[in-house]
């Protein structure tokens, strides 16, 4: 947001905590001073308008000063909003894929040379540059996000949103700490559907998604793995560093296609992409040679190198996104040694699925655990590491668990061998593992 906010030609900088964030280099790339920690003094320069993130409150120093200096204050959520309202805007939602499918989407249409502006939540996508941009084209992609718009309020960001054209990926429990059960999710996507104008594209492989898709079939268009969708992926087949798969639209085959991503989950990202595409004029050929060419965004499945060992970095942090994205990585690596160090994230994920995450590491070869990645809103649960530990030990011998990320960085290292696979698996700040071990 950041980033769009000075391409439109706005004047921006920032405050947040002393962290290392992703974020951080693209915020330093574009030249937008942050300043680190909060201070009354950080609003010296004098901005018209604060842009709140959800994590912050009226308790938070320079939001008590900006009401002080009556500065205009809105949430981020608002500002997504106010940017959907400029443009045509395709919104991609669920609860998995969401940032993959609407870094695929804006890709497809950048290559058809479309200008399009696009707001991603992740921090690079090396075929894109940065993960939000403002361009002069006529359509708005952005990660329409289901979690509360702030600590008080907790209406879905994803509702301020005005969208033409709505993408629905997938549709189970999650955000165990704002919603109750999956009922609750529903009705907040049926709103979101209710708001959108034109066509929703959802994935009818998911029981929830059905539920919420059958009173609105005239807007409705349905992709999937089973025959009784409209659109079908078929006969697909993970290669090396590629997968390939076909498409059918109502059981006739429609096209066959390459995907330079691996998982079969990824290949229904990239259907819903392709009737997006097609919706909005774009060329099968050019959707065609799109897909083969992207090369995916950071932290989602990301492959690097260090000598002879391969890491994996993912954002994987519900269990069927931890199982599916294991069995993708298990059908490309079939024979190699592979090791998932795995950061839970939230206290209440944890303890709400606690016995599904003991059952989804078994495409595998060894588990290694790192302290759970806290929230300071969750002091309340009482759950620790140590309990997901002994979970996950009843179902994989091969389960081991040393502490915090610094402590795992020093006792890991030395059991690391040549033509290993290390997965570092998280959304909190596990990537860092591999940084420690070898100063990278």
């Amino acid at each position: 947001l950041a980033v769009i906010c000075k391409e439109k030609g706005h004047e921006v900088m920032g405050s947040d905590v002393d962290n290392e964030f992703i974020t951080d280099k693209v915020l330093e790339e574009k030249e937008i001073s942050v300043f680190s920690g909060f201070h009354e003094k950080n609003l010296i320069w004098g901005p018209d308008l604060i842009v709140l993130g959800g994590s912050w409150d009226d308790k938070n120093i320079e939001v008590q000063e900006a009401k002080k200096q009556k500065i205009r204050i809105i949430m981020e959520s608002d500002l997504r909003g106010v940017l959907s309202r400029e443009k045509i805007t395709i919104a991609v939602t669920g609860v998995h894929g969401k940032s993959t499918t609407t870094a695929l989407l804006s890709y497809i249409f950048t290559f058809a040379n479309l200008k399009p502006s696009y707001l991603v939540g992740t921090a690079y996508i090396p075929d894109l540059g940065v993960n939000g941009h403002w361009d002069s084209g006529k359509y708005f992609i952005v990660e329409g996000d289901e979690y509360a718009r702030s600590k008080t309020d907790l209406t879905p960001k994803f509702l301020d949103l005005d969208p033409d054209t709505t993408i629905i990926t997938t549709l189970e429990w999650e955000h165990v700490d704002i919603f109750k059960n999956v009922e609750d999710m529903e009705k907040v996507f049926e709103e979101l559907i209710q708001k959108t104008k034109s066509k929703v594209v959802a994935c009818g492989d998911w029981k929830s998604i059905q539920n919420i898709i059958e009173n609105y079939s005239e807007k409705a268009v349905i992709y999937g793995h089973t025959s009784e969708s409209e659109w079908q992926v078929s006969d697909f087949d993970q290669k090396l560093h590629f997968s390939e798969f076909r498409v059918r639209k109502k059981q006739k085959l429609f096209g066959s296609f390459e995907l330079n991503l691996m998982g079969r989950f990824n290949a229904l990202n990239a259907l819903a992409c392709i009737i997006v595409s097609l919706q909005y004029g774009i060329e099968l050929d050019v959707i065609r040679e799109a897909l083969k060419t992207f090369s995916g965004l950071e932290r989602r499945m990301n492959v690097s190198h260090v000598g002879e060992i391969t890491f994996i970095d993912d954002y994987g942090h519900h269990p069927t996104e931890v199982f599916e994205t294991l069995h993708a990585i298990r059908q490309t690596y079939s024979k190699r040694n592979i090791i998932c160090v795995f950061q839970s994230h939230m206290a209440s994920r944890t303890a709400a699925f606690l016995d599904q995450f003991s059952k989804c590491f078994q495409d595998v070869d060894a588990v290694v655990l790192v302290d759970i990645f806290q929230s300071a809103r969750e002091n309340d649960i009482e759950i620790d590491t140590k309990d997901l530990y002994e979970a996950i030990k009843k179902n994989h011998r091969h389960t081991y668990y040393f502490g915090d990320i610094q402590k795992t960085a020093k006792m890991f290292k030395p059991y690391l061998k040549s033509r290993d696979i290390v997965v570092t698996m998280g959304a909190g700040d596990v990537y860092k593992i591999k940084k420690l071990m070898f100063n990278e």
